[in-house]
């Protein structure tokens, strides 16, 4: 029977692991169950071997001087430490309420849900999927109290993400100061907006609701009302179209807009963190876009890191830019030592927006429009201007095209809109096939227009071999 037990409490830990722990990160290889003893003080570490390999180790539980973890899961990452923190909240909410407790030696079932397998299955997984919310919560908020009063506001926000007014969905923002208590006369927002009226006051990208800490109200949010002047001049890592209602994110305050498409955006530190698209929440995380990107803007000419930094954040933030607006898109960075010859291998009909002058010949009509509206859109005293020098918008809509975008580390543009040879066979969709074959180039990203992004690469140690197989870089999904 105690053996029995122990492997069904293994089996539930790695669904755990596997179901809520790896989308949050970028996993390398698969995970693996490790029966060792463990006096592990923390629920999740990360560690590097000395290959300089990135590791995730995933705890059931975290242990004293008395207790050992009898077991836990390994797995590869190439994500860094950053996220560690959010991996730790979500999973201890998530173990309060598993079926099986593996603390103080002693493997025991601490809950019952239900005899019948069917029932059990769909009760367990919604209240797994309940507590990922309550976790997710507490990291935003770092304290349990303030993490209640943010799930009664999001709960009440997926309802309204279920409903329409007048026929109409309805978007919304919000935007929650836990550093502030309103005054006694206040009314209660939360409150209201169980009432359909509420419907009409914010917009979630040029009006929002300012509540206190308990979700009472403060005030009315615009593009006029100035942004709090400890954020001034933080970074902002959200769709261009949300950053009036983002600005106002700062470390105490934490935002929450619902897209007329049902989509819901958390934001914290003016970066949005987390997404709920359908009944999946995606995490969205800069600093692993950052870390997987440096090293092949490291190759280029500009060794300043702070350029280099900023070139990153406009790509980001661009990719975000497609994610939202469900467009879809597919960009490719390219590294030194790659020839032209081999760029026109990978991108058939291949226009040079550098180029000047007469079009190459076999250019259809619809493609000689398209480069003469790009080259207008982009010239700036005869020059071409660089992917990182033009506007917000105008990168988003040119990544929007159908077809490759393919620029260089300097964001010299080689072309938009062109179409990817992608070789026959192919197991992944056409934009993941095309963004596998654009990494031979270096890095290609792919934008699935339900908003999805991952990319790959040229392994850089081995970027000479033109046989090499290309890695991910990172998923967000």
């Amino acid at each position: 029977m105690a053996y029995e037990l122990e492997e069904l409490a293994k089996q539930e830990f790695m669904n755990i692991v596997n179901t809520y722990m790896l989308p949050l990160f970028d996993a390398r290889g698969s995970i693996k169950l490790k029966e060792d003893a463990s006096n592990n003080s923390e629920l999740v570490s990360y560690f590097e071997d000395e290959k300089g390999q990135r590791f995730y180790r995933f705890y059931p539980c975290i242990c004293d001087k008395m207790t050992q973890s009898p077991f836990y899961c390994e797995v590869g990452t190439y994500s860094s430490t950053a996220i560690k923190k959010r991996l730790s909240a979500i999973l201890r909410e998530i173990l309060k309420v598993s079926e099986y407790n593996c603390f103080n030696n002693a493997i025991r079932k601490q809950r019952n849900y239900g005899t019948k397998s069917c029932r059990h299955d769909s009760y367990k997984q919604r209240t797994f999927q309940l507590a990922f919310e309550i976790g997710m919560c507490t990291w935003l908020t770092s304290d349990y109290k303030k993490a209640t009063v943010l799930h009664s506001i999001l709960c009440r926000m997926q309802e309204w993400a279920g409903r329409t007014y007048e026929g109409k969905t309805v978007p919304f923002g919000l935007v929650v100061d836990f550093s502030v208590d309103a005054s006694s006369e206040s009314v209660s927002y939360l409150h209201f907006l169980e009432n359909d009226s509420s419907a009409v006051f914010t917009d979630g990208i040029f009006s929002g609701i300012l509540l206190d800490k308990s979700g009472k109200l403060l005030s009315f949010l615009s593009r006029s009302t100035p942004a709090p002047e400890n954020v001034k001049n933080q970074d902002m890592f959200v769709p261009f179209q949300f950053v009036d209602i983002a600005q106002h994110c700062n470390k105490s305050a934490i935002g929450i807009i619902v897209l007329t498409n049902g989509e819901i955006m958390l934001i914290k530190n003016r970066a949005v963190c987390f997404a709920k698209r359908g009944s999946k929440w995606v995490s969205f995380d800069w600093e692993r876009v950052y870390v997987n990107l440096r090293p092949y803007f490291l190759l280029g000419m500009d060794k300043d890191e702070e350029s280099i930094r900023n070139k990153m954040k406009d790509i980001y933030c661009t990719l975000l830019d497609v994610s939202f607006s469900h467009t879809g898109g597919c960009l490719a960075i390219v590294i030194p030592d790659i020839g032209t010859d081999e760029i026109s291998k990978i991108i058939k009909d291949r226009f040079d927006l550098s180029i000047t002058g007469n079009l190459p010949e076999g250019v259809s009509d619809e493609s000689k429009e398209k480069i003469e509206v790009l080259k207008y859109l982009l010239v700036n005293h005869n020059t071409i201007r660089s992917f990182f020098d033009i506007e917000k918008p105008l990168r988003k809509e040119i990544l929007s095209l159908d077809g490759a975008t393919v620029v260089s580390l300097d964001g010299s543009f080689y072309c938009a809109g062109s179409i990817v040879a992608v070789p026959g066979g192919s197991s992944s969709g056409g934009r993941a096939a095309a963004a596998k074959r654009l990494a031979q180039m270096g890095v290609g990203i792919k934008v699935s227009e339900d908003g999805y992004i991952e990319a790959f690469g040229l392994p850089i140690e081995s970027k000479e071999d033109n046989k090499v197989k290309v890695i991910p870089l990172f998923k967000i999904k």
